[in-house]
């Protein structure tokens, strides 16, 4: 429950910020955007409690959605963005094969 606290205050700052460029002048488009992503997590959270004693196939399906989004998400945005700014690379590259070793070791842990 940290985790997502603190996860929802950084995002949402950020969020808040690009929301503000983007929509300068349009205050009614940025509440509304706004308000989706402040009751996201709260749904989330319900629709979780809702179907935590369903069959096994639905936490797979969920915990997939899940995985791919994390995916998705720092493939296509996060390592294309530190991969393309100059200095560090190979620092970068190091710790992206550690991380993703750390990853694949937690992985046998659980087994």
């Amino acid at each position: 429950m940290i985790a997502i606290v603190l996860h929802k205050y950084a995002e949402a700052m950020s969020l808040s910020i690009s929301l503000q460029r983007a929509f300068k002048n349009d205050f009614k488009t940025l509440f509304w955007l706004l308000f989706i992503f402040a009751f996201a997590t709260p749904l989330g959270v319900a629709l979780g409690l809702i179907l935590s004693n369903s069959g096994e196939i639905i936490t797979i399906i969920f915990t997939s959605l899940a995985g791919g989004t994390f995916l998705y998400i720092s493939c296509s945005e996060l390592i294309t963005e530190e991969f393309s700014l100059p200095g560090g690379r190979w620092l970068k590259l190091l710790a992206f094969l550690m991380g993703a070793l750390i990853i694949t070791l937690l992985w046998f842990l659980d087994k």
